[in-house]
């Protein structure tokens, strides 16, 4: 009688076990591209804190340098899954590509969260946006978030968006471009910002992305909807681990400069002063809705769409 009670018991403990979810173990890695800057600041924090490998995820990250050939990548299937701003997203999905959010991103508020501003030369006359017509002005991309930005300011103040002159430069150019009159104006980034500003640069709009609404998340990982649908295991545990890099980026602040320069060229004292976006684990899709309605409104997309086209299935979105 005791070997049998001793036999269920083993079994109660075995299919005890069974029941317990554990992390699935990806067959083959998960392939990521990235920008090398702050704003994939939770890649690095689930990478340095173990988030991946805790949800069963072997990962291989790739740095790009900018999102075209990172969306270009993803499409191609040279990469499984990428970081864009979400304007570009908009425009991929009106041109008929399936990409689809599998995860939220870098948030920009008016608050200490502000990681874009519209620069000038510090001696400069201009003092309000409407000032800009007629004159040169940088952004990193043609088409994309900062391009609608500007379009939008200028619209609001009854300016014609066309009557600047936009001039493609990477942010790591701009204050050198801005510093020698090549340009009159430079929509800049975080860590270029503080750089910017701590060489006599000055703030003509300070939150550019305003225009957006108070909160705005500015960009996202996405992937293909054909491989979501063939890796729904791996697309959920890499939610997850994004998920609790956000949460601890949130609890662990002083910890950021640090993780910072061992993922990107930042120096630590750069690292220490700029700048970073918030990152949450939700998503407003009323504020995603309304970004994709202004991107169709001043033609940056043909029409606007449902914001749920853009969120990859299986996964805890808004209701």
């Amino acid at each position: 009688m005791r070997v049998l009670c001793r036999t269920l018991s083993a079994l109660l403990v075995v299919a005890t076990l069974c029941l317990v979810p554990t992390p699935a173990r990806s067959a083959q890695p998960v392939r990521i591209g990235y920008i090398p800057i702050g704003d994939c600041l939770q890649l690095y924090v689930a990478l340095e804190k173990g988030f991946f490998t805790a949800e069963g995820l072997d990962v291989k990250t790739r740095p790009m340098q900018g999102g075209p050939v990172l969306s270009l990548a993803v499409e191609a299937g040279d990469l499984d899954l990428g970081w864009s701003n979400l304007v570009s997203l908009f425009q991929a999905h009106a041109r008929g590509f399936s990409f689809v959010l599998v995860a939220p991103g870098a948030l920009e508020d008016e608050g200490a969260h502000r990681t874009h501003s519209l620069l000038v030369r510090g001696d400069s006359p201009m003092q309000t946006i409407g000032d800009l017509t007629g004159q040169a002005v940088a952004v990193n991309a043609l088409g994309n978030v900062n391009d609608l930005a500007l379009t939008v300011l200028l619209a609001t103040a009854g300016k014609d968006p066309q009557g600047i002159r936009l001039v493609e430069i990477p942010f790591p150019n701009m204050e050198a471009a801005l510093a020698s009159g090549a340009v009159a104006a430079a929509l800049v980034a975080e860590p270029f910002l503080s750089s910017a500003l701590a060489h006599g640069a000055r703030r003509l709009v300070a939150a550019p992305h305003a225009v957006f609404g108070q909160e705005f998340m500015i960009a996202g990982w996405f992937a293909k909807t054909d491989w979501t649908a063939a890796h729904p295991e791996q697309v959920a545990a890499f939610r997850r681990a994004i998920d609790k890099a956000s949460t601890y980026i949130t609890a662990h602040p002083t910890e950021m400069p640090a993780i910072l320069t061992r993922f990107t060229k930042l120096s630590k004292e750069t690292a220490a002063h700029i700048a970073l976006p918030a990152f949450a684990t939700g998503l407003n899709l009323a504020a995603l809705q309304q970004a994709i309605n202004l991107t169709a409104a001043h033609d940056f997309i043909p029409q606007s769409f449902p914001a749920r086209e853009l969120l990859a299935p299986g996964l805890a979105w808004p209701q």
